[in-house]
């Protein structure tokens, strides 16, 4: 699941319970990590995998932030 998705999808009490076990505050979470306005921490970026119970994986943090890049699976010949 994409980061964005999965913040969008969270009610403002589990975004605040997910900030809190992130290590950050619940307004960094809507506006700089959501919208990706920041470079991360390696730290952070772990937590946002980590605390998201398995909805989000660590590549698609990295994808968000666009540390890495998605590569189209190539068709064998």
């Amino acid at each position: 699941m994409k980061l964005r998705d999965y913040i969008n999808r969270l009610d403002s009490e589990a975004k605040a319970r997910f900030a809190k076990r992130c290590g950050i505050a619940e307004s960094y979470l809507r506006l700089h990590v959501k919208y990706a306005s920041k470079d991360p921490s390696v730290s952070l970026i772990k937590s946002l995998a980590r605390e998201s119970e398995g909805f989000v994986s660590l590549a698609e943090v990295l994808e968000h932030f666009g540390i890495t890049e998605v590569m189209p699976l190539s068709k064998a010949a």
